[in-house]
């Protein structure tokens, strides 16, 4: 059982850190399908279909997944193509290779990390618009604007 733990560790210390795998799907197997899981899944081999999952999904370096995918917490080390949701934080590795859509509140991303695609990330913590009848000059802001716009030159001073 040490392999397995090995297998899981070495992916992240994100999501399921108890060590403990639900499924595994290793390097040379083919799955076509819905995967539908609690905790956390390591994939090694190709898999193409759907994920839903309440916990962690795990790519390791070899692994193909095609598809839509719907989990908490995202691993890649490998190679994810389609529209990945993700409720809580993707970290994609220095051989992750991503190509398609993808919607998290936190990403993270090694050197080497390859996107195609897209990427939204929505804040749950969106800033308020301004009241009716505020203008926008009295809504905060970035505090840094105003400091580039009072150390910007005026444009009459650059002719």
């Amino acid at each position: 059982m040490k392999w397995f733990t090995k297998i899981f560790s070495e992916s992240t210390e994100e999501g399921n850190t108890s060590g403990e795998l639900n499924a595994f799907l290793g390097a040379g197997t083919k799955f076509t399908g819905q995967l539908t899981f609690e905790g956390s899944v390591r994939i090694d081999g190709h898999f193409l279909g759907s994920i839903v999952a309440t916990g962690t999904l795990i790519l390791g370096r070899d692994a193909l997944v095609k598809g839509e995918v719907d989990v908490a917490s995202l691993n890649v080390n490998g190679t994810l193509v389609g529209t990945v949701r993700v409720s809580r934080h993707a970290n994609l590795h220095e051989h992750a290779v991503f190509d398609g859509r993808l919607i998290t509140p936190d990403l993270s991303m090694d050197p080497g990390a390859i996107i195609n695609g897209s990427i939204e990330m929505p804040n749950p913590n969106p800033r308020p618009e301004p009241a009716e009848g505020q203008d926008e000059a009295s809504a905060p802001g970035c505090p840094c604007a105003e400091e580039r716009e009072a150390s910007e030159p005026d444009s009459e001073d650059l002719g």
